[in-house]
């Protein structure tokens, strides 16, 4: 154990501690210098790759000369990031700025409630979302996540909000297969919206692609068009959750594109700052705005909303995304990745599934590939493999608890966005081994 981490909150994991003295592009150096790739990106945040004296210079500049102003006020920093990101869409979105992601789904959830009470429907005051699924840490986020093993020990102070099954092939809930499914996953939100009790749901909130709870689950074409017909049918504020998917991770500036999305409500954080400033946002359909503005006074801020610090970071890494083709680069080497994947571990016996898009993917492991067995948690296989894995000199990000809340175990390959295809050479080849470590200790017992 570190001993300093005897003074601040430390989550039981059996990830090893480690002291990061420093980092640069897409490696870690620990206190020891031991050098690490962060195929992980952090918690999928570092985009653009770190050490970026560029940000350090815009940075210094900006705390010199204004770093901070009262929420309700603006600034240089906040127009020109809200001229910026205002190109990033294809249609009128109101920004409102936060300094992470739970803090923007809370805002999310906020406005949602506001806006239904403001269109005389205060009975509206639930939100749906999907077993599987994280929002955030703080307790509204939380109660709309899924996640059985973060809401542990909270759910007596959580909100009894109601939650469908996710659109997760792999193991689909209702033991069907895609295309004969009628895409169920769907169709299910129809039959929940049906019942008499859906009356008071305002809104539905769900990541366009499962994350830290899935291990990057990608729903079928179909899904998310028939989920969104159905939302606007309900009249439910369609919010999508972009906290790890947005700003080019999956290829496409936003992970709703893939799909012609429309959405009510974006929440974005982490590769908005690339993890250089505490930063989140929402992005909230101009015309909403407008209906809650006629009526209501004003939508709280927090003591950061609008940091001028936060706003100057962000505006640089997203000019940094544009001018160095980032996204056009996460598409083209993720595709490298998500092939490189599948080669060299498709039929690895303790994979059971690999799936992604752009530079985020997940690869599912199993006790049994033929049955789709999970490994037992208490077994602390998931952690086994990561230890390797950092010996090894990769870190890659877990999830846990895909299969029933508990069970169930993937990682996330999500390097940042300047990654080379020898690194990704190198990540893959670190994986495999780090698998064939645990099949080999298996075997042994």
């Amino acid at each position: 154990m570190i001993p300093s981490s005897l003074h601040f909150f430390k989550p039981l994991t059996d990830i090893p501690s480690l002291s990061i003295e420093k980092a640069h592009g897409i490696y870690l150096y620990t206190k020891e210098g031991k050098k690490i790739i962060d195929a992980a990106s952090g918690a999928v945040v570092v985009n653009i790759g770190q050490g970026r004296e560029e940000l350090a210079e815009i940075a210094l500049e900006q705390i010199r000369n204004l770093n901070y102003i009262f929420p309700l006020w603006t600034s240089k920093p906040l127009e020109d990031l809200v001229k910026r990101l205002s190109s990033w869409f294809s249609q009128t979105y109101r920004f409102y700025f936060t300094t992470g992601g739970a803090e923007s789904v809370e805002s999310a959830l906020r406005f949602t409630f506001l806006y239904q009470a403001m269109e005389n429907k205060p009975w509206k005051n639930k939100i749906l979302s999907r077993y599987t699924s994280y929002h955030g840490t703080t307790l509204g986020a939380l109660s709309a996540s899924g996640n059985f093993l973060r809401r542990k020990n909270l759910e007596h102070c959580l909100f009894d909000w109601p939650k469908i099954p996710p659109p997760y092939c792999y193991r689909c809930p209702w033991s069907k297969t895609y295309p004969s499914c009628g895409i169920a996953c769907a169709e299910v939100l129809e039959e929940l919206l049906n019942e008499e009790t859906a009356k008071s749901i305002a809104g539905f909130i769900a990541e366009p692609i499962i994350g830290a709870s899935g291990g990057a689950i990608v729903p079928v074409d179909e899904y998310w068009p028939k989920v969104a017909e159905i939302c606007k049918k309900h009249e439910l504020l369609l919010i999508i959750d972009e906290v790890m998917t947005g700003f080019g991770r999956t290829g496409k500036r936003f992970a709703f594109e893939h799909w012609k999305l429309e959405p009510d409500i974006i929440v974005c954080a982490k590769g908005l700052s690339s993890g250089y400033s505490p930063m989140g946002m929402i992005a909230v359909k101009e015309e909403l705005v407008q209906k809650c503005e006629q009526k209501a006074k004003s939508f709280m801020f927090y003591t950061y909303t609008s940091n001028p610090l936060g706003c100057t970071v962000a505006n640089k890494v997203l000019e940094i995304i544009e001018s160095e083709r980032l996204i056009e680069h996460s598409n083209r080497i993720g595709a490298f990745l998500g092939e490189s994947l599948k080669k060299a571990l498709s039929d690895h016996p303790l994979v059971g599934d690999i799936r992604g898009k752009g530079l985020f993917w997940g690869v599912e492991i199993v006790r049994n590939k033929q049955t789709k067995e999970p490994f037992d948690p208490k077994e602390g296989c998931l952690g086994k493999i990561i230890t390797s894995a950092l010996e090894l000199g990769v870190f890659f990000y877990p999830c846990q608890g895909m299969v029933d809340g508990v069970s169930g175990e993937a990682l996330l390959v999500c390097p940042p966005f300047t990654v080379t295809e020898a690194e990704i050479i190198n990540i893959v080849d670190v994986l495999k081994e780090s698998l064939d470590r645990l099949k080999q200790a298996l075997a042994m017992t």
